[in-house]
């Protein structure tokens, strides 16, 4: 019944509007005898419709149902017709009202973690490739604005990307601001020639004093000078770079000798990988023999090899080759290119990381990074923005 005690029933909910606008479109009711078509706003008071300025916009005169929690003001068209409105009882809503009001109070990790039950399916297996998705279309964004910068040229786009990704955050900025100040064409004439390339990246990334005494960055120095006549080349500042609360092995230098790797291997190329692995053997990248026994410049250290873990090749892959290979096939027509990102994520093993790490408690898996990168996004960009109405698992626990 509507507050004007009228006999209401829902033939069709309509079609719910993620824009500007009533809240459903297309909605078909029947009030008495009579069937109506149009749309339905929703509100929590029914006093909100003034409060949000609905009586003065004429997109709401086409509103034929009003469905409010509480109905504390009557509301009007522009015409001065009331608008049908249905109030959803306390006594009918009270459990779901509950639910909710406890979800946008809480102040845990996620909104519904003191409401997950053990043991129960919410479903996340079935939603997590569509998440996963989303996450990955959020980082392409920002890989059009790269792809835009770098003239479209594919090869220097991925030349940029992949610098990013080998700043590991930190340092993500002077790798991309070193891999900017180097046209991608003299990488691919130097991929054949280790020495040159480390030799080329060492000194545009300014870390090539003229106070260095080993023999391998003196070398690499007196190569750089002749490159960067040759190419009209010009050094970023070497205080960009961070130390800071990193392990040594994290250190600049070696991320740039293991870059210089990189780029060997794939001949400054975006690469065609085989099967559906995200990141082969043959591609994880190790740091030059010097790095061995060596953190920084001119400094000895415990002699151990600088090839790049497992575990940080594989975010090299999640963050850097999955993206830009999504976008790539998609770019060029490959209307599998979704399927074959989620196919790639699934062979690589989750990140292990605090968030991961309170998801699995709670009991949802996290054995490859197709769930890992959906968790991500889920506690990111649903449960951050407590967007609960719209998760899957926030409808069910508010369901019951």
């Amino acid at each position: 019944m509507t507050t004007a005690h009228e006999e209401l029933v829902i033939l069709h909910p309509g079609e719910q509007n993620s824009d500007s606008g009533p809240d459903f479109f297309n909605a078909r009711i029947r009030l008495g005898e009579t069937t109506w078509a149009g749309n339905v706003e929703i509100h929590v008071l029914a006093s909100d419709w003034y409060q949000h300025g609905h009586h003065e916009d004429p997109v709401y005169d086409r509103v034929i149902l009003h469905v409010v929690h509480v109905a504390d003001r009557p509301v009007f068209r522009l015409s001065g017709e009331p608008v049908p409105t249905l109030e959803i009882r306390e006594s009918e809503a009270g459990p779901t009202w509950e639910r909710y009001q406890s979800m946008m109070t809480a102040r845990h990790w996620i909104p519904c973690s003191s409401q997950l039950e053990p043991g129960i399916d919410y479903g996340f297996g079935l939603w997590a490739p569509a998440l996963a998705v989303e996450r990955l279309e959020k980082r392409i964004k920002g890989l059009m604005t790269l792809l835009t910068q770098a003239g479209r040229d594919w090869d220097q786009a991925f030349f940029r990307y992949m610098a990013m990704g080998f700043g590991f955050r930190i340092n993500s900025l002077p790798f991309e601001m070193l891999a900017k100040s180097i046209p991608v064409r003299i990488v691919q004439q130097l991929s054949d020639d280790r020495f040159r390339m480390e030799a080329l990246l060492f000194g545009q990334s300014g870390l090539l004093g003229t106070e260095l005494h080993d023999e391998y960055p003196r070398s690499l120095l007196s190569e750089y000078r002749f490159l960067r006549r040759k190419y009209g080349l010009h050094a970023i500042d070497c205080s960009l770079w961070k130390y800071l609360r990193l392990r040594p092995s994290n250190f600049p230098g070696i991320r740039i000798s293991q870059f210089a790797s990189f780029l060997c291997h794939t001949g400054g190329r975006i690469p065609d990988l085989p099967g559906k692995g995200a990141l082969p053997d043959d591609l994880v990248p190790e740091a030059c023999a010097y790095w061995d026994t060596h953190y920084l410049f001119d400094r000895l250290s415990a002699g151990r090899s600088k090839r790049m873990g497992r575990a940080s090749a594989d975010l090299l892959a999640i963050n850097g080759l999955v993206p830009f290979l999504f976008l790539f096939g998609r770019e060029k027509g490959n209307l599998d290119g979704g399927a074959e990102a989620l196919a790639r994520l699934e062979k690589v093993p989750g990140e292990a990381n605090a968030c991961t790490e309170r998801w699995r408690t709670a009991g949802f898996p996290v054995a490859n990074a197709l769930q890992t990168q959906a968790l991500l996004h889920l506690e990111q960009d649903y449960c951050a923005r407590k967007r609960c109405l719209e998760c899957r698992i926030g409808k069910r626990i508010i369901n019951g």
